[in-house]
């Protein structure tokens, strides 16, 4: 794996995700977070388009690239993003969207209460979402599930790169 372009093109791809949560702040206030997750999600894909570049890249400086060789390199590239996603988040959710857990919450309770189901089945799911939210102001929890993420969408970025970009 070359750990610099590992290095430089996961950087320039978490720190693109990472910008971009001061931007989508605002859309926070949509009541059910879906068009925040959306938009995330999208600039997340296109962030990730740094994985594609720094394949290529290693490719066209070495001439030839195994599916190996393109998997692992990519592989590197999402590690750092993710990890830069991570820290990111890990800094950004305190300092910037404090209360992000309490409206997270709140957005889902409603959306539950919105359902056409028996009123015990919305208070076995209220129930659900709260302890599951408290669980997730836990440091730790809260680490694994971001980078759980991030990391999936980095993977499959990856395996469509190296399939793309492999030469013999």
């Amino acid at each position: 794996m070359k750990t610099k372009i590992a290095l430089k093109y996961g950087l320039i791809s978490g720190c693109m995700i990472v910008s971009s949560w001061f931007i989508l702040l605002g859309f926070e206030d949509n009541p059910d977070f879906a068009l925040a997750e959306i938009l995330g999600y999208a600039i997340m894909i296109a962030a990730l388009s740094a994985v594609f570049v720094g394949i290529k890249r290693i490719r066209d400086e070495n001439g030839s690239l195994s599916f190996k060789e393109a998997f692992l390199n990519g592989l590197g590239i999402t590690l750092v993003a993710s990890t830069i996603y991570v820290i990111g988040w890990m800094i950004y959710m305190p300092n910037f969207a404090p209360d992000f857990v309490d409206k997270y919450t709140a957005s889902q309770v409603e959306l539950i209460e919105q359902m056409d189901i028996e009123n015990e089945e919305k208070l076995e799911q209220i129930n659900d979402i709260n302890e599951w939210m408290e669980t997730y102001k836990q440091p730790h929890i809260m680490v694994a599930m971001t980078f759980v993420e991030i990391f999936p969408v980095g993977l499959i970025v990856t395996l469509i790169s190296a399939l793309i970009l492999k030469r013999k």
